[in-house]
């Protein structure tokens, strides 16, 4: 890269708001992927796969296997939904939103050097409106509306975390695009303060039980009064407000971004992540002594323990395949992560244990249950997996 280069990606940088790039030590190349990124989005779509999605329920279903209605307390704990903290089964959408935010410094500095800042702005709001309306398509609700005893007028506006994606990926890039790292910091922090403010200080009219009870709230109460008919049904999950929280993971994730995609040296970065990670994790636990960590409202104790652990795994990615360079053991997690959106909503669409029993289905049916219905998950994630694979290979990759 010639300086005159350098000098114009800094100056049109500068007037989009973003991070100048150093003249005497480049930043992350725009034209270079960090294998890190992709392996842990990867993850996070392979945990949503195998406990929410597509039929391949691997661990239900080898916890069956193993241990039938008999599971230990910690593993039982760890795929329960009532488990309101940080744990296995619902840290998979604070990675995926938290890994959206990671990349947006270095899609918008991409993409501004190729088409400006305008268009730039443009293409992220039609990005963010194809997100919210596959986020529709994918809950099954807007193609498949007499099913569900729906019509237009009642469609629920959160399906799934698409929608929450779409609104996080539109206000975090306009955040990047228009303003300095230091007004993101009192962004994400603001938000953070002020979601705790009304969950402490605000109760919801005429409701004199419990602050957090899933009967009544001040999320649910505002939840009606926003949405009306167009309410999520997903128990005492607040599609509003939690909208307020997904925000705050992908800013969070924009913060890390910019470090990530900086010309800090990669030990220095891994430190700087080891230590965010932590500092999280112990502010967000402090802090749940006073407002509890609860994954139903996404409160800001819960977004910074998820985020931290999101951090940690991310140090730990990092430092394995962008330091180290050991790739190939992420490769199983990266096919998911490099086409996510496409495994994502294919999951959606099709059952893929169905799919999987053509193959296996007589074979499973000589074992025990336990043993048939693993046999099916884990052949249902292996057909999504190959289906990836063929397309990383072909280098086919699903871009919006």
């Amino acid at each position: 890269m010639d300086r005159q280069t350098t000098e114009l990606q800094n100056t049109i940088a500068s007037v989009a708001g973003l991070p100048g790039i150093d003249l005497e030590k480049p930043a992350v190349d725009l034209k270079k992927r960090i294998a890190s990124v992709d392996a842990l989005r990867g993850l996070a779509m392979f945990l949503i796969l195998a406990t929410q999605i597509g039929g391949a329920f691997i661990f239900d279903t080898f916890n069956n296997m193993v241990w039938k209605n008999n599971w230990p307390h910690f593993v039982a704990t760890q795929l329960s939904w009532d488990n309101q903290r940080v744990s296995f089964i619902n840290i998979a959408q604070p990675i995926f939103v938290f890994i959206v935010g990671v990349v947006i410094p270095f899609s918008i500095s991409k993409r501004v050097l190729q088409m400006g800042k305008t268009r730039t702005c443009l293409s992220i709001i039609r990005r963010s409106l194809i997100l919210f309306l596959l986020g529709l398509i994918a809950g099954g609700k807007l193609l498949n509306l007499p099913e569900y005893h729906r019509t237009l007028a009642d469609i629920p506006v959160y399906n799934n975390v698409l929608e929450y994606i779409s609104i996080s990926y539109l206000v975090c890039s306009i955040l990047v695009l228009t303003t300095s790292k230091r007004a993101q910091y009192i962004v994400t922090g603001a938000l953070l303060l002020f979601y705790w403010a009304i969950w402490s200080l605000i109760p919801a009219p005429g409701w004199h039980g419990d602050t957090y009870s899933t009967q009544m709230n001040i999320g649910i109460y505002v939840e009606n009064m926003v949405l009306g008919n167009h309410v999520s049904h997903f128990g005492p999950w607040t599609g509003v407000f939690n909208t307020v929280s997904h925000i705050s993971i992908a800013l969070i994730g924009v913060l890390v971004g910019h470090m990530i995609f900086s010309n800090r040296d990669k030990v220095h970065k891994t430190k700087l992540l080891l230590i965010s990670g932590i500092a999280m994790i112990i502010a967000g636990e402090t802090w749940g002594l006073f407002f509890p960590i609860m994954g139903c409202y996404m409160t800001s104790t819960f977004v910074l323990v998820s985020v931290g652990v999101a951090v940690l795994l991310l140090a730990g990615f990092y430092t394995l395949t962008d330091v180290l360079g050991y790739t190939r053991w992420a490769l199983f997690f990266t096919v998911f992560g490099v086409n996510s959106i496409a495994i994502y909503m294919m999951a959606h669409l099709f059952d893929f244990r169905l799919i999987g029993n053509i193959l296996v289905g007589g074979i499973s049916h000589a074992f025990p249950s336990g043993v048939e219905a693993f046999i099916q998950a884990v052949t249902a994630m292996a057909i999504m997996w190959l289906i990836m694979y063929y397309m990383y290979i072909k280098k086919t990759f699903i871009k919006i």
